[in-house]
Parts: C-alpha cells; structure tokens; sequence
C-alpha cells in the first residue's frame, strides 16, 4: 500500500506542519533583541547599519521570507552589540528579498 516515497513525504508534511522549518539559524543572544518602529534617541546608541538578504524562492511556500529576514537583523545586532532593531527599507527584486536595518543599544 505504502510505499518509502510515501513515508517520506509523510515525515516531511508533517514536520513541516510541527513549526516549520528554520532557514536562518539564530545565534546565542538574539531572542533578546526587539523589532521596533522607532527609539528614543536620548536613550539609545546607534551602533550601525546592517543589510541583508534571503532568497525567497527557498520558503516561498512556508511564508516565512520576513521571519528569516528579521531573525538576520537580529543576528547582526547580537554581533555588534546591540538590543533594538528597526527596518528602514525592504525590497523585493525577482526571488531575493532584503532589509536595511538601523541596529541600537538601547538602555
């Protein structure tokens, strides 16, 4: 009835559908840095900018482009010692996406 391409296909949908699959490895730090619209500038130090890009025809169809895209601006942040991110630009060009993002330490 069941063959091994079957199974597979079956552990597969089904540890997709467990959470997904992750792209974009987080590293150590990172769940500590904050995606916000704005900082107060009296309160926080710009450490730089940071732009980066995920190829969108690898997750297309797991919808999670933007989640990979953050999770990399969180990534520099924690490299440069920072805790507070903000998108200053996103573009789309064929199956690439980027971000431009403002990186802070923020008391």
């Amino acid at each position: 009835m069941f063959n091994k391409k079957n199974y597979i296909v079956i552990i597969v949908l089904f540890l997709i559908s467990c959470g997904g699959v992750r792209f974009v490895e987080e590293v150590p730090g990172a769940e500590h840095v904050n995606l916000v619209a704005s900082v107060d500038q009296t309160q926080c130090e710009l450490k730089g900018e940071v732009k980066d890009s995920v190829k969108g025809y690898s997750d297309n169809s797991l919808n999670n482009t933007e989640t990979n895209l953050i999770q990399l601006g969180k990534n520099a942040a924690v490299e440069m010692n920072g805790n507070t991110i903000i998108i200053l630009e996103r573009k789309q060009y064929r199956k690439t996406q980027s971000a431009v993002f403002k990186i802070y330490d923020c008391k």
